[in-house]
């Protein structure tokens, strides 16, 4: 994500303040027992105060104040340092304010502040002690780390993930994920190593949820959304999403056909195929017991809310109740039909079961006999007695085959039916509530824990959700993995083709262009004829003038007094000079001509390989256009074939999230209100019969291969290396070939690599490429910037990195070699942003100069300057593989424009402050940004209507302190 320092603002900001008239710094002695340590004392006073402008890089009048050889070198004006003699080293003069010009000078592009009292003491005493030293400590060891203050809550740095689930948030030092769908905060990602710093104190130096030590100036999330890459300093942190976690795993004897959880999650159940059912403690995998007593294969499974009982369903036409814990049948109560579902009503007092003859009936809850009950004799008659329902429910025009409480609501259930819809009915009196439609065989519903929201799912492929309003609210169908790959292929379809056209273009270009040369040859040698008849007829006129000139001299030979022939002699010699003139210039003329068919014909010939060029590089996009389209074309056929029957779905207790299954295999995390796809959790190899979720995310799916499994559905983030530390320690940065900190980051197309950007201000520009598996730096990208990197970004097709930076450049390097393409120069600032189009064609980049520019990638022609902000730019990237823009900047705002014509077709209000990061989806349905006042903005693209807004967590730190360094 494109990241904007507030250090860089500041600094804009300070430039073109007046300077002001210092006071002479008087000297606080240093109380030390000890000499004064050039590494420990005086260089972290240097580096913050004059090292920006007195580099080696740098080198202003040739003063270098990096070591101590340097310092007593000197430079331009003579020795800087002079042992034992404070009063004549120019460095303390200076850095006292006592002679001029005064160092550091205030204002400054740096913003160094004046030495303090005590600062000034410390470098007069290691002067007079004889400034001994050499160099500058390892990093590690001049840091002075001090917590950041939650207060600090300006957020500098955002990521969105591909999917548009999950936006991370770099504030201070900290790290939020949110969650979008859900609009909430996810977690706070969390630095083992930094939890066992401890104060002097023997406090926590940092509390929970913190990520960095420094500032996050920089996040990128992986292509498929499960690494998040953050940059502090020297280090860049890559944080993992745990996937398919499986907290348990049970293998049964036959297929399951249901599963249930016991409300207090500490049992599940699973009916089977061969007729039985098995309870599990969820706690420990042990098997609680083997129900056995059915005759035929038993459809369903369901816990009493107290999780006292257990009720199953089976095609032998019986109910069974029993004791959960112990497995002692308490009851079998005997129907007139096939029973396909079965469940507890909320309060615990009645059964619902479904059955093959359309009817759901209603019983009361058999309750265990007790020791009077066992004592008293019961007359034989009244023991064969069968249990009649309380009430029969009639309506639906085909077998119940789901059935499901609301927990909110004591006496309402759910139904679901072969006949294809969904109702809900009140027990006390058999009233229908509720009644949608899913357009196929019902085999599974839910409803959410509030009652507020239901769901069907069954064998047309489809789910949908309504609400108790009975407007329908989300439908889900088909399968996410295909569905993002044709996604991905309808994307890189419209690269592709405009790959194609911009290919076309230049090849009709190309062959124009040999048309013109040909015209252009074809002159050419023309003006060579014309030249070389001219250069014939002068040769001709000069000859007939040198006889001419001969004959007068031969006539002044006999006669040479003669006045006449002398001047007949002197006219013929003008006239021979001139006409030798004539013929020098005709020549001239020739060997111009000459050189012009030359050059000519080079050109055509130059023209022609580039006709061929274009033509191979038209056949190559044709050919790959053609590529993609059979690609989508087959991704379209298997998105249209990979839909299969639901067989269970299931709510999470938040709600919000529903969970679906069926001949797939595979189970599916949606956004219940919306539809959107959440997560996908992947390792039955077989149908998937049953759901059930219990407290906290845990999920319980059972499949037709003999096997239950234990899902977490809310995996943790954790994190997975530290890029820049020592492997066996990773605080350990002094090694780092990290310079600075690190102020962008991009992953590379196929995820495998990162290209981070950042640099020591005024001193040098960074670029590092690395490996993600390997967790190595891959290259160094050589004096990429003489200034600090702001922004990266690799191109679509991973062959080039693309970068902006504080000498006011962008610059493009070939990915693989790290070799320099081309240079964009036109930006009067630093350069804040940079991004590619989606074919590659063109850039945006975005200034601290208030502008937008629009570039030819190839040409480097600056194609178009958008001036519509007021104060600094300080991102930008394409929406998806269009032509449109997202932007942001310090005069408050986010908007979008069009490249083309540079249009701000549409802005987002809202902010407060100055605006560090904004980002979009591709398709412009989501727009997020944030900036100074913490707050994280989401808003609906298609509208400006706000939908979200973050606030910043609350706290009650009240600590000024800061990190260094």
């Amino acid at each position: 994500m494109r990241t904007v320092l507030i250090a860089v603002v500041t600094t804009l900001l300070l430039q073109g303040l007046p300077a002001r008239a210092q006071e002479a710094i008087v000297p606080v002695p240093p109380n030390l027992d000890r000499p004064v340590d050039f590494a420990r004392d005086i260089f972290p006073i240097l580096e913050s105060k004059c090292l920006a402008c007195h580099n080696e890089a740098t080198a202003e009048n040739d003063l270098i104040l990096e070591n101590v050889p340097a310092m007593l070198k000197g430079g331009a004006s003579g020795e800087a340092v002079v042992p034992g003699k404070p009063d004549e080293s120019l460095v303390y003069l200076l850095a006292a304010r006592a002679d001029e010009p005064v160092m550091p000078p205030l204002p400054n592009k740096a913003a160094a502040k004046a030495l303090t009292p005590a600062e000034v003491g410390l470098l007069q005493k290691w002067i007079q002690e004889g400034a001994k030293g050499s160099t500058a400590p390892p990093a590690s060891t001049t840091m002075n780390w001090q917590p950041i203050p939650e207060t600090l809550t300006a957020v500098y740095s955002l990521a969105l993930d591909k999917s548009a689930r999950r936006v991370a948030a770099g504030r201070a030092n900290r790290i939020e994920l949110y969650d979008l769908p859900a609009r909430e905060l996810l977690t706070r990602l969390t630095d083992p190593a930094l939890a066992t710093l401890v104060r002097e104190d023997g406090q926590p130096l940092y509390g929970s949820g913190v990520a960095h030590r420094d500032f996050v100036h920089s996040l990128a999330f992986s292509p498929d959304g499960n690494l998040l890459a953050s940059g502090g300093y020297r280090v860049i942190k890559l944080w993992q999403r745990q996937q398919n976690v499986q907290q348990n795993q049970f293998a049964t004897d036959a297929p399951v056909v249901a599963v249930a959880v016991s409300a207090d999650a500490t049992l599940a159940a699973a009916s089977l195929e061969n007729n039985q059912v098995r309870v599990w403690n969820l706690s420990n995998g042990q098997t609680v017991a083997n129900l056995a007593g059915h005759s035929a294969k038993v459809n369903g499974v369901a816990f009493s809310p107290d999780a006292a009982l257990l009720v199953t369903a089976s095609d032998d036409k019986s109910l069974k109740v029993w004791n959960a814990a112990s497995g002692a049948e308490v009851a079998t109560l005997a129907t007139p039909a096939e029973i396909k579902s079965v469940t507890f009503s909320a309060d615990g007092k009645l059964i619902a079961s479904g059955h093959a003859d359309n009817q759901i009936r209603v019983w009361n809850v058999p309750q265990p006999a007790t020791e009077e009950d066992q004592e008293a004799e019961t007359p034989a008659e009244e023991a064969k007695k069968p249990v009649e329902p309380v009430r029969a429910i009639t309506g639906h025009g085909g077998a119940v085959l789901a059935l499901t409480a609301n927990p909110a609501a004591a006496n309402e259930i759910i139904s679901g039916s072969q006949d294809g819809t969904v109702r809900i009915w009140n027990l006390a009196d058999g009233k229908q509530l509720f009644s949608q439609g899913l357009g196929g065989p019902v085999e599974s519903v839910a409803v959410s824990p509030d009652g507020s929201l239901v769901a069907g799912g069954g064998t047309n492929k489809l789910v949908r959700v309504w609400g108790r309003d009975n407007k329908q609210r989300a439908e889900i169908k088909g399968t996410p993995a295909e569905d993002a790959q044709v996604i991905a292929l309808t994307d890189e379809q419209a690269v592709a083709k405009s790959q194609a056209a911009l290919a076309d273009a230049a090849f009709k270009a190309a062959e124009k262009d040999v048309t013109s040369r040909e015209e252009a040859v074809k002159k050419a040698k023309e003006q060579k004829e014309a030249a070389d008849k001219a250069l014939a007829e002068a040769e001709k006129k000069r000859q007939e003038v040198e006889e001419k000139a001969k004959a007068a001299a031969t006539e002044l030979e006999a006669k040479p007094e003669d006045e006449g022939l002398k001047k007949k002699k002197a006219d013929a010699d003008t006239a021979l000079t001139k006409a030798t003139e004539e013929r020098d210039k005709a020549n001239d003329a020739v060997v111009s001509a000459e050189r012009a068919v030359k050059l000519t014909e080079e050109a055509l010939v130059n023209s022609k390989q580039r006709v061929e060029e274009r033509k191979k590089q038209l056949e190559a996009a044709q050919a790959y256009q053609k590529e993609v389209d059979e690609q989508l074309a087959a991704a379209k056929k298997v998105q249209s074939e990979a839909p299969a029957p639901v067989h269970a779905i299931a709510f999470a207790d938040d709600g919000r999230t529903l969970a679906t299954a069926g001949d797939s295999g595979t189970i599916h995390l949606w956004h219940a209100e919306s539809g959107q796809h959440l997560d996908t959790l992947a390792g039955h190899e077989q149908p998937v019969r049953g759901l059930a979720f219990g407290p906290a995310g845990t999920l319980i799916s059972g499949s037709q291969a003999s096997q239950v499994t234990v899902w977490d559905t809310r995996p943790t983030w954790k994190l997975l290396a530290t890029l820049g530390a020592k492997a066996d320690n990773p605080l350990d940065i002094s090694e780092s070939p990290i310079e600075d900190r690190v102020l962008c980051l991009d992953f590379s197309p196929d995820g495998r690599q990162i290209v981070s950007g950042g640099g020591e201000p005024s001193r040098g520009g960074e670029l590092l490429v690395w490996d993600v598996e390997q967790r190595s730096l891959v290259r160094e990208i050589e004096d990429a910037h003489s200034d600090s990197v702001f922004d990266v970004e690799f191109s679509r097709d991973g062959r080039f990195i693309l970068s902006g930076a504080a000498d006011k450049f962008v610059k493009a390097f070939d990915a693989a070699s790290g070799e320099h393409i081309r240079s964009y120069e036109g930006h009067t600032s630093h350069v804040l942003g940079v991004a590619w189009k989606g074919d590659g064609s063109a850039l945006a980049t975005a200034g601290a100069d208030n502008a937008i520019k629009i570039w030819n990638f190839e040409t480097g022609e600056q194609q178009r300057t958008i001036s519509s902000y007021s104060k600094q730019v300080t991102s930008i990237a394409y929406v998806g593989v269009t032509d449109n823009l997202i932007s942001c900047g310090g005069d408050k705002s986010v908007r979008f424009h069009t490249a083309a014509n540079g249009r701000n077709y549409r802005s987002f209000g809202g902010m407060q402050d100055f605006v560090y990061a904004a980002t979009a989806t591709r398709d412009e349905s989501l727009v997020v940004a944030a900036g100074e006042d913490g707050v994280i903005r989401v808003w609906d693209g298609s509208n400006g209507r706000s939908i979200a807004n973050f606030e910043p967590p609350a706290t009650t730190d009240t600590t000024v302190s800061a990190s260094g360094p």
